[in-house]
C-alpha cells in the first residue's frame, strides 16, 4: 500500500508553525482532499470554519478549545475539527511535526450517533494504515 501526504491548497505555509497539515493519500486516493472539495464548492462557510480550525492546529501545540477540536473518547489518538456542522477527522504523526487529515467529513447536523462512531473508526483504519506504510517506508 502506498501512501503519500498532500497539502492542502487553501493552507498557508506560514500557519503551520507547530504542525504541517496534511491529507492522506492511499494508493492515488485521498477521501479527506475530495470531500474537502466538495465542502468548498457546496457549504462555503462551514469550509471557510474548517479552515479556520486547521489554522488553528498548525498554530499551536494541541488546541484546547472543544469548540474548534475535541479529541475522541473511544479513540484516544484520533480527533475531530469542528467546523459549522462539518467534522474533519485527523491524527498527529508520532513525530508530533505533522496533522494529517484522513478522513472523510461527519455531518454533526446527523443524530446519528453510530454513524460518527463509524467516522472515527474509519480515521483509526487510515492511522493504522498510515503507520504501517511509515514502518515499511512506502
Amino acid at each position: 500500500m502506498r501512501c503519500r501526504l498532500l497539502s492542502i491548497i487553501d493552507v498557508k505555509a506560514e500557519w503551520e508553525i507547530c504542525h504541517r497539515v496534511r491529507v492522506l493519500e492511499i494508493n492515488g486516493k485521498s477521501l479527506a482532499l475530495n470531500e474537502l472539495l466538495k465542502l468548498k464548492q457546496d457549504h462555503i462557510e462551514d469550509y471557510k470554519k474548517i479552515i479556520k480550525v486547521m489554522r488553528l492546529v498548525a498554530k499551536q501545540e494541541r488546541v484546547r478549545n472543544e469548540n474548534h477540536v475535541k479529541r475522541g473518547q473511544r479513540h484516544g489518538d484520533i480527533y475531530e475539527m469542528r467546523g459549522g456542522a462539518a467534522r474533519l477527522f485527523f491524527f498527529y504523526t508520532p513525530d508530533v511535526q505533522e496533522a494529517v487529515i484522513c478522513t472523510n467529513l461527519y455531518w454533526k447536523a446527523k443524530s446519528s450517533k453510530q454513524e460518527q462512531n463509524q467516522a472515527f473508526d474509519l480515521c483509526e483504519r487510515f492511522r493504522n494504515i498510515y503507520l504501517v506504510a511509515l514502518m515499511q517506508g512506502t
